[in-house]
């Protein structure tokens, strides 16, 4: 069995790699009810991730990796598709359709994001009481 050659990169992934990612973070569809009124129900859109795009183009994370590293053009839109991704991932959890605690875990290892706490260096502090007369 012979291993499969890598994927080459192509200009095209770029416009591909935006698309995926720009979706709309929610649909509302409307619910007719027993009783003959209308509900409006949310959906959260799947989160695009790197993985399943790189699923889908049938390589790996390392392999965009790679290109981001190597290519301006697919440098920027990766900036651009992590902004769609952090905007679809803020929309549902400001909506309740994202648990909060998926929310900060995933906007911190996807995203970067940190908490607004800084570490403050440690210094220390000497001080001398001297009494005069």
């Amino acid at each position: 069995m012979s291993a499969k050659k890598p994927l080459s990169y192509q200009p095209e992934y770029c416009e591909r790699l935006l698309a995926f990612f720009n979706v709309a973070p929610f649909t509302v569809t409307e619910v007719q009810k027993r009783d003959g009124s209308i509900s409006l129900v949310e959906t959260a859109a799947e989160l695009p991730t790197f993985a399943a795009f790189a699923k889908m183009l049938g390589t790996t994370c390392a392999v965009l990796s790679s290109w981001e590293k190597k290519h301006p053009a697919f440098r920027l839109a990766v900036q651009k598709a992590r902004d769609l991704q952090g905007n679809i991932l803020i929309q549902n959890s400001l909506r309740g359709n994202y648990s909060s605690s998926f929310a900060v875990f995933t906007a911190k290892n996807l995203l970067g994001w940190k908490d607004g706490k800084e570490e403050v260096p440690h210094t220390d502090i000497v001080v001398r009481w001297e009494e005069t007369k």
